[in-house]
């Protein structure tokens, strides 16, 4: 092991010499290993990301146990490593964990033809358009859940947004809800989650990666039993087949080729979908709350304008609130619930003076993009008139930043980019529209004990109390 690391150390000095890697700290094994699991339990992610860009510029080498790669995170690395990507010069590159964790026939897991078929069978069912027709069983289901939150007169840990979060998922899918199936999904996710940190694939008995991938076994037997419900309940010509996602990943074919998902496919991705609301929604409606408890003219202003949102809440109405749809950007903006991801080169790739050789990782960061000062004004503050349309009277050239975040392009890559953007960018979008005018439109919020987290996902976590609020 030893003689690996000299090897190691001596071929990234190589390396850096002849121009194949970017400038960097490599410093010395494992003292470096220590100062980088130190940097994340101290929460000093963004500290270290602004000493590095300051330092390197916005592309540089990190190296962490052998495993080397180059972050990037300026707007022309992102286009780049986005246009790679489109080109299929590069593909996914999670690390060995995650990609066990979520599982061989995920679509986040994919690359090339294979990639394209499982895109080609998704991608209409996570439109715009289609989503909307979960607006109803959402707006009911989170009014539901903010009247029980705010009758039960105490403060909530934001951890109840993941119960709300698979509710909705099953209410979406069922049109009911299984509080017991529920409750188990919840506890098995939590420990699903824990193998993300994991530093070895090794299943040793007792330890994170091994319990992590017993509940993962746990939640696909449990999508088992989801998957024969919905097929018994609705059959492939039923309305509720028709327009859920949970009926197209089942029944839904490719067009060019009549291609269906198999079973394990759907299990992986049902999986995958599911985590995806469990923790970013939760993530995402956390830190909402936490920035508009701290800034009084946002939380002000948005609930001025929801209280002039029709009732029941209208998806075009939603989609055009420029206050509601500012204050989510911005929080999204300041804290992306996924700080980044991996793409690995297939071929040889050259950038900005750089040959970057096949089997080259790229993690680009999110975290990095959303706070350039070059494209964000005074970045560290949450300031959401950065996001106003020109005519809106909270307008202000001054933080103006110029970007449109409906477009998700390199200025503000929330949801990724290239042919791996986040399938479930517009349901994520709805839902958090919803419960947001939901929220202010009918309640006040006192939020106490936030606590900055960074992984599994990036945010806040709150303690949150409801009263109901006087019509305005």
């Amino acid at each position: 092991y030893a003689l690996w690391m000299v090897k190691n150390e001596l071929d990234l000095i190589l390396k850096r010499l002849q121009r194949k890697l970017p400038p960097g700290y490599l410093g010395f094994p494992i003292l470096r290993e220590i100062e980088f699991i130190r940097t994340i339990s101290t929460g000093g992610i963004m500290k270290s990301l602004h000493e590095k860009r300051t330092k390197y510029g916005t592309i540089f080498t990190q190296s962490f146990f052998g495993a080397t790669s180059i972050l990037a995170g300026g707007q022309d690395d992102l286009n780049w490593i986005f246009n790679n990507d489109r080109k299929a010069l590069t593909e996914v590159a999670w690390p060995p964990n995650i990609v066990m964790l979520l599982g061989p026939g995920a679509v986040a897991n994919q690359t090339g033809k294979y990639h394209r078929v499982l895109r080609r069978l998704l991608e209409p069912y996570f439109a715009p358009r289609f989503v909307t027709n979960y607006l109803k069983c959402m707006d009911e289901t989170t009014s539901d859940e903010l009247e029980s939150w705010c009758e039960a007169g105490e403060f909530h840990s934001s951890e109840v947004f993941k119960m709300y979060a698979l509710r909705l998922f099953y209410v979406s899918a069922f049109g009911n809800v299984d509080e017991e199936m529920i409750a188990s999904l919840h506890d098995d996710f939590k420990q699903w989650l824990g193998g993300f940190m994991s530093l070895t694939t090794k299943q040793i008995p007792g330890t994170s990666f091994a319990e992590a991938m017993k509940a993962r076994d746990r939640i696909l037997d449990t999508v088992d039993v989801l998957i024969d419900k919905f097929m018994s309940e609705n059959p492939e010509d039923s309305e509720r087949a028709q327009i859920t996602i949970m009926g197209r990943l089942i029944y839904g074919k490719d067009k060019d080729n009549n291609r269906v998902m198999t079973r394990d496919e759907m299990k992986d991705n049902i999986l995958n979908l599911i985590f995806a609301g469990h923790d970013t929604t939760y993530a995402s409606i956390s830190t909402l709350l936490y920035h508009l408890s701290e800034n009084k003219d946002a939380m002000d202003a948005l609930a001025a304008e929801v209280s002039t949102l029709s009732d029941p809440l209208t998806a075009d109405e939603l989609r055009n609130a420029p206050v509601l749809n500012a204050c989510i950007h911005e929080s999204w903006r300041c804290d992306p619930p996924v700080a980044g991801s991996f793409r690995k080169a297939v071929k040889e790739l050259q950038h900005k003076g750089y040959s970057f050789g096949a089997g080259s990782v790229f993690n680009y960061s999110i975290l990095m993009a959303t706070t350039d000062e070059k494209l964000y004004k005074s970045h560290e503050k949450f300031e959401m008139r950065r996001f106003l349309p020109k005519d809106h009277p909270l307008y202000s050239s001054d933080i103006d930043s110029g970007i449109d975040p409906f477009q998700g392009r390199s200025s503000y890559p929330i949801f990724g980019g290239g042919t791996h953007v986040c399938l479930g960018k517009a349901f994520a979008q709805l839902e958090l529209r919803v419960l947001a005018a939901r929220l202010l439109k009918g309640y006040k919020v006192e939020v106490r004990n936030p606590e900055k987290v960074y992984f599994p996902v990036n945010g806040w976590n709150i303690e949150f109390k409801l009263t109901k609020r006087k019509s305005m």
